[in-house]
Parts: structure tokens; C-alpha cells; sequence
């Protein structure tokens, strides 16, 4: 059966209620637009949210959704996709949610590759409580509780991710349309956890945060985009580059003699080295990643839930649910 979709027919019929400005009206179009071009029905595709700003976006699809406590977005996703193996699941979480109540849930659905899409959009700030720091929050950030500047060391999401196991890993921001639709489509399309950080800028609590990499005159001297078996490589005439040096990440003045080449992207890669040190390059030091960091094929936490149940191993207790005892051994 061909499916003819529209992106307006993703949209519910709830007003849009987020602050003039803000990033997440771009990631809700992109979103849709995605959806829009899956050969999918709206009754195939759930999104799963929590508490905060982003977590309002199933109110704003016209697909099954479903808004629980804080943190907890992600066990019902867990939960759903067992139920429901045929529904693609998608779980939207800001950062103050994503990697604050419900960061052990994330890091065990990683671990266990459940074939889940999470969309973390971050602007490294609690917004909906009004502008107090979230665990990505950068250090000598202006917030509500710390009004002389974050002290706290901060995470990156996607290093983590990566460390915790996700098989696809990447990120993108808000402002750049065409590559997040690119990223979206992909993770739609990857089978296991897929993890895709959105930088997203917040006009009331964190604005500007990520200026340097979505203006026009700086953004090539800040930002790397990742290509498959592509170098990589950045700077306004392509004359810087990344190199890996050892146990650490180097940077090369392509343009002098005798430089050594930059390094080649290679997303699939089953070593997460790599990976992982790319996910926490940061400004001013470093130029900041975005694109895919890995992309792996592993085998999903519902096939082999359900594989267990089909050929369970006989040497292990099995569980009598009809009888008095919880465990007989055969």
C-alpha cells in the first residue's frame, strides 16, 4: 500500500504554545515534514514526553502520544515497544528532563539497544522552571540558581550515549533545517536506539548560547560537520582539520607545509573511541561536531526478549506462573 502524506497532517488541532522564537517551532516543522515522508500511518508512529517546554510536542501531532510523569517518558517507552513491537516510538525530552530524572532510564535504554528514537533538545538550560541549570548547562553560565555563574562541571549528551551504547548517535541544530531533516530521516530509519541531540536556542533563559555556530560569519570557524569517509575538516577556506593524536584530538593547519592530513570520519566504527571524543569537543578550544557519530547495527532489546521467550535456555529456573511456587527447576 503507497502512503500519500502530508506534513500538515501531522499537525494536531492545539494551538502551538511555545515562547516567540523559540527553536523547538523549527524542530516541530522538521519533525512533521519527516513523518510526512515515512512510508508509514499516523496510527504506526507514538511520541512519548515528560515535563518541560519540548516535552509539549505529542500535544502537537496528530499521532498516539502520551505524557507522562517527569522522567518517566522513556520505561513507558521500554514498556510499549515490548507491548507493541510493530509502533516506531519516539520520546521527546529537553535537557533539564532528559539528563536529570530520567538520565538512568536513557543510559539503560541504550544499553539494551531498544529500537526507540529519542529526540533530546537541548539549550543547556531548565526553561520551563524558569531558567535554573540543567546538566548540560556550561560553566560561568548566567542562571536563576547561580546568578554569578554555573561552577558545576557540565555532560555531552551524545558522549554519553555513545558510552552507554546507543548504535546510532548525532546531533544537529534547530536553525540548520536541511541537515536536521537529514538527521531525523536517518534515525527514523535505523533499527535499535536511535539518539539525536537538537541544539536549540532559548530566546527567554539561554539566548545566544550557541551563537557561534549558527551565525553566518562564525559558524565555519566553530563547527565541524560530520561526513561518512569524508575528513574532517573546517575554518572558512577548509584549512583546519582533526586529527587524533594518540589518546586525545589534535587540531592541523591544513594549509602549511608538511601538515599531516586530517583524520577520516567513520561512523561505523564498532570501537566507540572515536565517537566519544568527537561528542565532547567544545568550544573555544575545539570546533563542535554535528552530524552522525556512530552508526552500528546490533540486535534490538524486543527481538531478543522475545527470542528468550521462544527458545528459552534449560538450564536456567524457569518461572511457573500458575503455581504456588514462584521458580521450578527441570
Amino acid at each position: 500500500m503507497t502512503i500519500h502524506n502530508q506534513p500538515t497532517d501531522f499537525a494536531s488541532e492545539q494551538e502551538v504554545r511555545w515562547c516567540p522564537g523559540c527553536g523547538d517551532f523549527a524542530i516541530l516543522t522538521q519533525v512533521k515534514k519527516m513523518l510526512s515522508e515515512m512510508p508509514l500511518l499516523r496510527e504506526q508512529q507514538v511520541f512519548l514526553s515528560g515535563i518541560g517546554c519540548a516535552s509539549r510536542m505529542p500535544n502537537y501531532l496528530s499521532t498516539y502520544g502520551f505524557r507522562g510523569l517527569h522522567g518517566g517518558a522513556v520505561s513507558a517507552a521500554m514498556g510499549l515497544k515490548i507491548a507493541q513491537p510493530n509502533l516506531t516510538v519516539w520520546i521527546v525530552l529537553g535537557d533539564g528532563e532528559g539528563f536529570g530524572p530520567a538520565t538512568q532510564h536513557i543510559l539503560h535504554a541504550c544499553r539494551r539497544n531498544v529500537d526507540v528514537k529519542v529526540l533530546l533538545i537541548n539549550n543547556e538550560i531548565r526553561g520551563l522552571s524558569r531558567g535554573q541549570e540543567s546538566a548540560t548547562t556550561r560553566p560561568g553560565t548566567l542562571t536563576a540558581t547561580c546568578p554569578e555563574g554555573s561552577f558545576d562541571n557540565h555532560w555531552h549528551p551524545c558522549a554519553l550515549a555513545i558510552a552507554a551504547g546507543a548504535t546510532f548517535v548525532a546531533r544537529s541544530l534547530d536553525v540548520d533545517v536541511d541537515h536536521l531533516g537529514t538527521i531525523l530521516q536517518r534515525a527514523s530509519a535505523h533499527k535499535g536506539l536511535a539518539f539525536v541531540e537538537i541544539l536549540q536556542n532559548c530566546k527567554v533563559y539561554n539566548d545566544l548560547v550557541f551563537d557561534n555556530l549558527t551565525t553566518q560569519h562564525e559558524r565555519p570557524e566553530h563547527l565541524v560537520y560530520l561526513e561518512h569517509g569524508k575528513p574532517m575538516v573546517y575554518g572558512s577556506q577548509g584549512s583546519l582539520g582533526i586529527r587524533f593524536e594518540d589518546a586525545s584530538v589534535g587540531l592541523v593547519q591544513l594549509n602549511q607545509p608538511g601538515s599531516p592530513p586530517p583524520a577520516i570520519h567513520d561512523e561505523s566504527s564498532e570501537n566507540p573511541f572515536a565517537a566519544q571524543m568527537l561528542a565532547s569537543l567544545e568550544n573555544p578550544d575545539f570546533p563542535e561536531c554535528i552530524g552522525v557519530f556512530r552508526a552500528i547495527s546490533k540486535i534490538c532489546h524486543h527481538e531478543s526478549f522475545y527470542r528468550g521467550i521462544e527458545t528459552p535456555n534449560p538450564e536456567l529456573p524457569r518461572l511457573d506462573l500458575a503455581g504456588p511456587d514462584s521458580f521450578t527447576v527441570e
